[in-house]
């Protein structure tokens, strides 16, 4: 569900109108249910990708390479393509929501939880989905085509975050939209996730030297930058790991979270052997990467989907 961000957290307080009294607006960004969003929610998302943008000049991890510029390009253009022109993926959870609203029960209403208990359970609900989806997108062959767009970059900043491709985009969509159609989450109780899943996601995939501290007090309950960079790691068992979005809880209940020894020398690379040139930053070619005959598409390559 990774992943559409910008698209999403404009429209969904643009929605929040069809959220009825009893699903208060979160206390983050957005506006209470029936304002007017203006900008306020695109000048958020702007300040924060520039806030990150601005630790990673002041306090990088990674020396930028020269074709930074063409990959903020290609990552970029994917990210107006999956998020401007393909809008329906991201409006499919909020006519869910809508929908599931506007009926007499859903099921999450049947549970009578107070607003703030439903909050709870739509944030660990949602990234639970979000975990299970990631999942899928790597071990489903047609599905880990498209999503391997994303861990075809050779580095990993900001800009990886909004690196997907369109046909991602309109599954995801599309898997999350009926998941909240028959659970009933509302357009605010989406937005709150969003706003989590999107602040952490931005962290996660910055080229960042965070304080060691940093990853021992949250690495427990978050995705850190440290536990997200091995998921994009080049060697296939390592990329195999690490799926949270939000909260890496997941990955410690199900055995797939992963780390290096301190003592391992290995230099940590990044992106796909298929996709190492230059051009392969383009957005055309990013757009038809999916398509592209691989060499290393055998059976040694099963266990990585």
């Amino acid at each position: 569900m990774p992943r559409h961000r910008f698209c999403v957290l404009v429209v969904i307080p643009g929605l929040s109108f069809l959220a009825d009294e009893s699903a208060a607006a979160p206390t983050i960004p957005l506006p209470e249910p029936g304002s007017e969003a203006g900008l306020i929610p695109a000048l958020v998302i702007l300040g924060l990708f520039a806030t990150v943008v601005a630790a990673e000049l002041v306090r990088p991890l990674r020396m930028r390479s020269g074709s930074t510029s063409r990959r903020w390009i290609g990552n970029l253009s994917l990210c107006v393509l999956s998020n401007g022109i393909f809008v329906l993926p991201t409006m499919t959870a909020f006519a869910a929501a809508f929908v599931s609203r506007s009926e007499q029960k859903s099921l999450l209403d049947m549970f009578g939880l107070p607003s703030t208990m439903r909050l709870v359970v739509a944030i660990i609900g949602l990234d639970a989905l979000a975990y299970a989806q990631h999942r899928l997108l790597h071990r489903v062959d047609i599905l880990w085509r498209f999503h391997a767009v994303h861990h075809s970059d050779p580095e990993v900043d900001v800009t990886t975050t909004f690196r997907h491709h369109p046909v991602e985009a309109i599954f995801n969509g599309a898997l999350i939209g009926g998941v909240v159609l028959a659970i009933g989450f509302s357009p605010a109780e989406i937005a709150a996730y969003t706003w989590v899943s999107f602040v952490v996601e931005l962290v996660a995939h910055a080229n960042l030297a965070l304080p060691s501290w940093f990853g021992s007090i949250f690495g427990r309950l978050i995705v850190t930058p440290e536990f997200h960079r091995l998921h994009h790691s080049r060697a296939k068992v390592e990329a195999n790991a690490n799926f949270g979005q939000a909260f890496s809880i997941w990955d410690t209940l199900f055995g797939t979270a992963r780390d290096r020894s301190p003592e391992d020398p290995r230099r940590l690379e990044f992106g796909l052997d298929e996709f190492r040139s230059q051009k392969f930053h383009l957005p055309h070619y990013l757009l038809t990467q999916p398509l592209l005959p691989r060499a290393s598409e055998t059976a040694e390559n099963a266990g990585f989907r």
